[in-house]
């Protein structure tokens, strides 16, 4: 047979080896009338014949005509038969084996002396009742029809005719128009015991090997047997699973085939995941089974689920990277038989993906180490190279040591990847006094911008160490007064910063100016949500002058004026503040002065809601 067979779950249970029969059949008891089984023997063939006409009307008497598996005597010889001449058919069983039982349909004929008809065993004994010797008294012999004979134990089986004269006589006769004897044997059933069992001569293949399986086993049963291998059998943990049986002829004594080869196919996924055994079976023509040695496999056909708590440098998804990146996650639990044994990845262009796109991936990657984490630098590894900065998403899954995986069970990260610093601010301002609030203008870039960094240096070219802020603006307080030079450049949230990438500005901070003999402050009143300034100017100040009141709002520094006009030497202003202001000074200056490098007057106050007094 030899071609493949698929395996399912159960179909019956084992059985032990065990001493079983079978029967042969030939002629009138076999399909189509067949004889392959009794083999015709003749020591004298010039005084007997024998013949095959299985299937043809059954003989009586002494005609020349024969039926079945017979042997006669030669007709019209001028001579007789001599002693010893023997003709008929054999029936031998399978080396090893017995006949037990043979049923028939047969006739045994003789009408002259010296004939003796018969069936014989293997031991040349008649068996009971099968023997038919000249009977003078009623001119002949015959016994026909059906006859069984069983408790036999004997190789072989016999019909016969033998030529055996008793002294005086030393011949036998011979017939001219009918046959002298004759045998004959129309149908027969011969039943043999079989207590030999077959043996399993060889197993090969993924079915047999034993240990960690998945997915589609296949293998070979190689039996022999002296009657023949009928069946091959596959069993998992005792239940039969799968039978291949061979093309048997029950018309030979050996009716099956003496040596056999059956391939074998199990699909593990029919079994539950863990231990099984399997083993292979051979059955001779008899029904006996023969069981090989249990062979242990594991099963395992799950995929690995998929790995949690995905991050990129230590960062959740949406983190921005330049180089180099490392990914790490958990693994789940998996069995001690088959642990993960590889790491497989795929990069895609763009963000918030669930599932691996069917485009705009990268080619699979996979590492069988590290299996908690994978690095890559995106600069130079193959899977980014070509690739502009954006934004990707990276997914993983995990192989067991069978070789289970599937893209289904992926995890996945978007993350930003740039590794160009951001252009140089588009604008750089100052506002407020000091400390002043530097502000940046923000250029296009693909990373989102985190941050700051700035430097200051004054007039004697002495730089501060370079700071650090978050957003796009940044407070600068003045150590002294002077004039300063701000440079600013950006940082995105990848970690890209270049100060070739700057915005300058420079910053006169001044002294106030000295109380000016023209012009002076006289007092400085609170109320709950505006401040009271009066003060006077000399008459040759004549024109405008303008308050400016310095106050603290918070953290932040902030500041609020107002110009009036000074009318016989006097002026006065209400400036309105802010509920929670905290005054820090008032500044009177005056306008286009050609008299004073700065004609202003200066007068800092305490916060409390009394009368500032002034000086």
């Amino acid at each position: 047979m030899g071609a493949a067979l698929l395996l399912t779950a159960g179909m019956s249970t084992t059985g032990a080896a065990f001493a079983g029969t079978y029967q042969v059949t030939a002629c009138a008891d076999a399909p189509s009338l067949l004889n392959n089984s009794w083999q015709p023997f003749n020591n004298n063939t010039t005084y007997l014949e024998t013949s095959s006409n299985c299937g043809s009307a059954a003989i009586t008497g002494g005609s020349r005509a024969t039926s079945g598996l017979a042997a006669a005597d030669v007709l019209e010889l001028p001579t007789n038969v001599p002693a010893g001449a023997t003709a008929g058919w054999r029936f031998i069983a399978p080396p090893g084996d017995a006949i037990s039982a043979i049923s028939m349909d047969r006739d045994l004929f003789d009408n002259g002396p010296a004939w003796l008809p018969q069936i014989i065993d293997g031991a040349g004994n008649a068996l009971p009742g099968e023997t038919c010797p000249y009977n003078g008294d009623n001119g002949g012999c015959e016994a026909s029809g059906v006859a069984t004979s069983t408790g036999l134990d004997t190789s072989s089986l016999a019909i016969e005719l033998l030529c055996d004269p008793e002294p005086p006589l030393t011949v036998c006769g011979n017939g001219i128009s009918e046959h002298d004897a004759r045998v004959e044997l129309n149908g027969a059933i011969v039943t043999i015991a079989d207590e030999q069992p077959p043996q399993i001569t060889a197993t090969s293949g993924s079915l047999f090997a034993g240990g960690l399986v998945r997915g589609l086993l296949s293998g070979t049963i190689d039996g022999s047997d002296n009657s023949g291998v009928q069946y091959a059998r596959v069993y998992v943990d005792g239940a039969q699973v799968a039978q291949q049986a061979y093309s048997c002829d029950f018309t030979m004594p050996a009716p099956c085939p003496a040596t056999s080869s059956n391939q074998f196919s199990l699909n593990t996924s029919t079994l539950s995941d863990g231990s099984h055994q399997i083993q292979a079976a051979v059955v001779d023509a008899a029904g006996n089974q023969t069981l090989g040695d249990p062979v242990q496999i594991t099963v395992d056909n799950t995929n690995p689920s998929a790995p949690t708590g995905l991050l990129i440098n230590g960062k959740g998804a949406g983190a921005w990277i330049n180089q180099p990146a490392t990914i790490t996650w958990a693994n789940p639990s998996q069995p001690q038989y088959d642990p993960i044994s590889q790491v497989n990845w795929v990069a895609c262009d763009g963000g918030g993906e669930t599932s691996i796109p069917s485009s705009g991936c990268d080619g699979q990657r996979q590492q069988a180490g590290p299996l908690s984490s994978l690095t890559f630098s995106p600069a130079q590894d193959t899977v980014f190279a070509g690739h502009p900065p954006g934004v990707y998403t990276v997914f993983v899954w995990l192989a067991d040591a069978i070789g289970n995986t599937t893209q289904a069970d992926s995890a996945a990260i978007s993350f930003g990847y740039q590794t160009s610093p951001p252009p140089p601010p588009t604008s750089i301002t100052a506002s407020g006094r000091a400390p002043y609030t530097i502000t940046l203008g923000a250029p296009a870039d693909i990373a989102p911008l985190t941050a700051t960094n700035w430097i200051a240096c004054d007039s004697a070219g002495v730089c501060s160490s370079t700071e650090t802020s978050p957003g796009l603006s940044f407070s600068f307080a003045p150590g002294q007064y002077g004039r300063y030079t701000i440079r600013a450049w950006l940082q995105d949230a990848a970690g890209n910063t270049s100060p070739a990438n700057s915005a300058t500005l420079t910053i006169t901070d001044s002294r106030p100016g000295k109380p000016s003999p023209q012009l002076h402050i006289l007092s400085v009143t609170r109320t709950k949500h505006a401040l009271h300034v009066r003060g006077s100017a000399a008459r040759a100040l004549a024109g405008n002058v303008t308050i400016v009141v310095h106050y603290t709002l918070g953290t932040r520094s902030r500041s609020v004026q107002k110009t009036v006009r000074v009318a016989h030497g006097k002026w006065a202003a209400i400036l309105a503040l802010p509920s929670g202001a905290r005054t820090a000074r008032v500044t009177v200056l005056r306008h286009s002065s050609a008299h004073w490098l700065a004609q202003t007057v200066t007068r800092y106050v305490h916060h409390r809601p009394a009368l500032l007094e002034g000086g």
